[in-house]
């Protein structure tokens, strides 16, 4: 593997190049796909007008590509904010978290994903279930051709 990974045309899988990851389509069903994001944010200092403070989460996801409902778009999943920053000052908004090292930074991402996998299992019932629904029920494909057709 090569980095940095350029997420910005983002089309496979970085590890395993499995197409899918990063298409980021909108309905379901689509490739289940785990996340790592950094969503940055600001507002103006003390609710006036002047300096900005910014701020930022970091998200490990899990997007399962199923949805309860095969009307949805909002599909089953789990998340997990490993930090979080709030600048203490305007201006400021560089997140660095730091480790005594390597080993504990591992540790860290390892039990940051190890959380998330706890949260997926927790909905997999959930997904199963959606999985199963969307086999059982008749897709309405064939309607549609047939009236296109006719």
């Amino acid at each position: 593997m090569r980095f940095p990974v350029n997420a910005t045309r983002q089309n496979r899988c970085p590890v395993c190049k499995a197409a899918g990851p990063g298409t980021n389509q909108a309905t379901t069903p689509r490739p289940e796909t785990a996340s790592l994001s950094f969503a940055v944010w600001h507002r103006a200092a003390n609710g006036r007008s002047g300096p900005v403070v910014l701020g930022g989460d970091l998200f490990l996801g899990w997007d399962a590509g199923a949805s309860k409902h095969p009307q949805s778009r909002t599909s089953l999943g789990a998340a997990v904010r490993v930090a979080q920053l709030q600048a203490p000052r305007p201006d400021d908004g560089f997140m660095l978290l730091q480790f005594c090292s390597i080993a504990c930074l591992r540790q860290f991402l390892m039990a940051a994903v190890d959380e998330l996998e706890r949260r997926a299992e927790e909905v997999g019932p959930q997904v199963q279930a959606a999985r199963e629904r969307a086999k059982a029920e008749p897709s309405d494909e064939p309607k549609r051709k047939r009236r296109l057709g006719s």
